[in-house]
């Protein structure tokens, strides 16, 4: 048997020394209770922690031993026993878990944008995400009536890339954009808002030719803030969308001054007089339209305010009476449709008697544009129809021209008149 030497003693003393090394530079060995957080997994910067929680159940004593690893706050992962998510990932070397998986991302909701609309009582302008533009060409402009604010419903929703239904079947309107509705029927307060039905303050009305209803309806109809400025007089509409609206491609912002006069939803420009219609009385309702007037056939140019006359039998074809009624008359385009609209109708016989017609609410009556060229219209239910045949304009006025359809099947001729 070989004999241990002296170069035996120092081989094992060296390799004892060797081994110490190494315990002492892996950890484990703790010199003096405190390890190095950069690399051992199971201490924290105060120590071990209890003895009979292993290695340390609070923050304050290490990792859980339940957990496997160090405190996620100085030393990893507890969970994969050693990944720190602020310090980076230990490798299993050195005696750190598996990194951290990544977390699954959610998709990203689509985008959503606010266009701001401000709207100025009684003026025909609307800035539209900080530039002018006119609301619709038309001089159609918010208004007060009874104390509610009423706006222009067609151009409020076409503006914002909307589109506005009519049902000639029950007369609703319907307000559509994107995933939002508003079901309205003029002279009537019931609604329906996004499916929802509702009672308006006010009813919807028709103005100058233009269909009006209470901003609040638009605003709770769109998911929009509404804001109101009592001193610059105007209502702010802030609505969810999906696309801004580019401002420059709206019709340009008018000239006309708005008033600061509250509006009534009367005719500005008063009542008809027979005197008026001498023009169609003595010539034109024999002979037809002047050789010297320009048909109009932009069926966007008729709507809005019109006088009109109503001559029943004037040649006594039928009776021995004749009379004719005055009326002021709305004719607008809701939904593909047209409305012409009767107010303020006074009737007066051969006797001279007058006697007036005239209702709290309008007569409504709905109907097509002749075709097939386009250039007149008809309106109403199949007992009582307004035939406008021809539109034209002369010297500066606007006229039209037409019949009406009786049950009783008296000739009925009629004509309209504006500025």
């Amino acid at each position: 048997m070989r004999k241990f030497g002296a170069f035996d003693v120092i081989l094992a003393v060296l390799l004892v020394a060797g081994i110490a090394a190494n315990v002492y530079v892996y950890g484990f060995y703790d010199k003096d209770g405190a390890g190095d957080p950069s690399v051992s997994s199971g201490t924290s910067s105060r120590g071990r922690g209890d003895d009979e929680q292993d290695v340390g159940a609070s923050p304050q004593g290490g990792g859980n031993a339940a957990q496997g690893g160090g405190d996620p706050a100085q030393g990893g992962n507890s969970a994969n026993g050693g990944a720190n998510p602020a310090g980076g990932t230990e490798t299993p070397a050195n005696g750190g878990g598996q990194p951290a998986p990544t977390p699954t991302q959610e998709p990203a909701p689509q985008g959503i944008v606010f266009n701001t609309l401000v709207f100025r009582m009684n003026s025909p302008n609307v800035t539209v995400n900080g530039r002018e533009a006119a609301i619709d060409g038309q001089g159609s402009a918010p208004y007060n009536l009874d104390g509610t604010t009423m706006l222009p419903l067609r151009p409020t929703y076409e503006m914002l890339g909307g589109a506005i239904d009519f049902d000639s079947g029950t007369s609703y309107i319907t307000a559509s954009f994107l995933d939002t509705t508003l079901k309205v029927k003029m002279g009537e307060t019931s609604a329906e808002i996004n499916g929802t039905p509702v009672t308006l303050t006010v009813a919807p009305v028709n103005k100058d030719g233009s269909g009006y209803v209470p901003a609040k309806a638009i605003a709770d109809a769109l998911n929009a803030e509404l804001l109101w400025d009592g001193g610059a007089q105007s209502i702010t509409l802030e609505i969810p969308s999906r696309t801004l609206v580019d401002a420059s491609t709206l019709l340009p912002a008018s000239s006309q001054v708005p008033s600061d006069a509250a509006t009534s939803n009367a005719f500005p420009s008063g009542d008809p007089a027979a005197a008026a219609f001498l023009w169609f009385i003595d010539g034109v309702r024999a002979s037809g339209v002047p050789r010297d007037a320009t048909i109009i056939t932009d069926m966007s140019l008729i709507m809005g305010e019109w006088k009109m006359i109503l001559l029943i039998d004037p040649d006594h074809v039928a009776s021995n009476e004749s009379a004719y009624l005055l009326a002021n008359v709305n004719i607008d385009e809701i939904g593909g449709a047209i409305m012409f609209e009767v107010q303020k109708l006074v009737m007066v016989d051969e006797s001279g008697f007058t006697q007036d017609l005239s209702r709290a609410d309008a007569d409504l009556y709905w109907g097509e544009y002749l075709p097939p060229n386009y250039t007149g219209i008809y309106a109403g239910e199949s007992w009582y129809r307004f035939t406008v045949t021809d539109f034209y304009v002369k010297d500066g006025k606007q006229y039209g021209i037409g019949v009406n359809e009786v049950q009783s099947g008296e000739p009925c001729y009629i004509a309209l008149i504006r500025p």
